[in-house]
């Protein structure tokens, strides 16, 4: 992540008067201290961590301090409970947090607490609130298919050669240790009935910077890939693929190879913001975001107009649906094609950088201080909007769901607008 410099701030304080205390309260990030003893303590601690570092209050529209009015009685009345039975049972705290953090707009969110006072009985004792499982499964073009996406995509680009004509077809997977993952990868060259090629690329996590450092298998891959993108004669190019269908997210410095590679002169992708002090609306200023040229595999895509589509699909997540946004707003011979991406996109910071901003995930990880909010860092704007909680909605949609879960139509919806342009 780029740093980010603060040139000024708006301070919003937001009051309720059934809190006497402050509505905020110093931001600690990750591995603070425990600050609770009871139900009603552990809710009020968390909506005002919560009600400090939320990056997204702005846009978000959430009635946070009608969420306090309405629930922190139902949590002095489980403290009561607890002191006549012994215990909560897990499923009702559940049901109350899910109600609270359930709606909230960041599709990044991860709210996990433990409960105090378990039922003996209880099948679990922490309580998970993933607004964006609650959110996604409520758009009409859902696909609830009987298999794990990202793999159902891998058997279909295994396959893929009985379907279309292929020069070259490499799959591999990388490594990328900041992310602490694997990185799948498929380069396909493809052959058009015209003879013109067509580079395809697809990645699992947007690794690509970590990946080429190491120079190995992967990193030949992509340079493969590259390659083809600049070496290939202006006749014999048709144009170029970006498969981001199931992409988890990962790197934002990727840019630098899937914009950068293809501009002339330094250029801003978007802007982004973080919180720089505990009001609801204290955010730093906008601050642009821009990529320079990479002269290694540098082509001028826009003066030889060749179209470089970008798929993409609602498991299109994180850094995996802002590559496609970003693309489409800067190159003018972008083209989008899928379905509405995930809305995750809000950049995040790595731990140890948590004391640069005031959000970002807090508590611990293992939840040795009883809670872990994972919550976006910054705030990302492009295009001059907010797409948090909303996502990049395709210049073509096609969705899956009409074919039965089938990869293939997306994939035919390129080759028609690359030969049809």
């Amino acid at each position: 992540m780029k740093k980010i410099i603060t040139i000024a701030a708006i301070l919003v304080l937001i009051g309720a008067s059934c809190r006497k205390q402050a509505d905020y309260m110093p931001y600690i990030g990750e591995n603070g201290e425990l600050a609770y003893s009871t139900y009603a303590e552990q809710f009020d601690y968390l909506w005002k961590v919560l009600n400090s570092g939320y990056v997204f209050w702005d846009v978000d529209t959430t009635d946070w301090d009608a969420a306090y009015s309405r629930y922190y009685p139902k949590f002095q009345e489980l403290d009561k409970q607890y002191e006549e039975v012994g215990y909560v049972k897990t499923e009702d705290l559940q049901k109350l947090y899910t109600s609270i953090i359930g709606g909230l707009r960041d599709h990044h969110l991860t709210f996990r607490v433990k409960n105090l006072h378990p039922a003996p009985d209880d099948m679990y004792t922490t309580v998970v609130v993933t607004p964006y499982n609650l959110e996604i499964p409520t758009r009409d073009y859902y696909f609830e298919s009987a298999y794990e996406e990202s793999a159902g995509l891998q058997v279909f680009l295994q396959n893929i050669e009985s379907q279309y004509t292929v020069e070259v077809h490499e799959e591999c997977t990388g490594y990328a240790p900041e992310l602490g993952m694997e990185i799948k990868y498929h380069y396909i060259l493809f052959r058009l009935p015209d003879g013109r090629k067509v580079p395809y690329l697809w990645q699992s996590s947007a690794g690509i910077t970590p990946v080429m450092l190491q120079n190995g298998v992967a990193a030949q891959l992509l340079d493969h890939y590259f390659r083809a993108i600049t070496e290939t004669p202006h006749e014999q190019l048709a144009g170029i693929i970006l498969d981001n269908r199931c992409n988890r997210g990962g790197y934002q410095d990727d840019l630098d190879y899937l914009i950068g590679n293809y501009l002339n002169e330094r250029t801003e992708i978007m802007k982004t913001r973080y919180k720089e002090g505990p009001g609801r609306l204290e955010h730093s200023v906008w601050t642009p975001y821009y990529i320079e040229p990479n002269k290694k595999y540098h082509r001028d895509i826009t003066a030889e107009n060749i179209p470089y589509v970008i798929l993409c699909d609602i498991n299109s997540v994180s850094m995996g649906e802002l590559e496609p946004m970003t693309i489409k707003a800067v190159l003018p011979t972008s083209h989008t094609i899928g379905e509405r991406t995930h809305g995750g996109t809000g950049p995040l910071q790595p731990a140890e950088c948590i004391d640069l901003n005031y959000g970002g995930p807090f508590g611990s990880s293992n939840l040795s201080e009883g809670h872990y909010v994972y919550t976006s860092s910054f705030e990302a704007q492009i295009s001059g909007k907010v797409w948090e909680g909303i996502g990049h909605t395709p210049d073509d949609i096609i969705l899956r769901k009409d074919y039965n879960g089938d990869f293939k139509p997306q994939l035919d919806a390129a080759f028609r607008y690359i030969q049809n342009r």
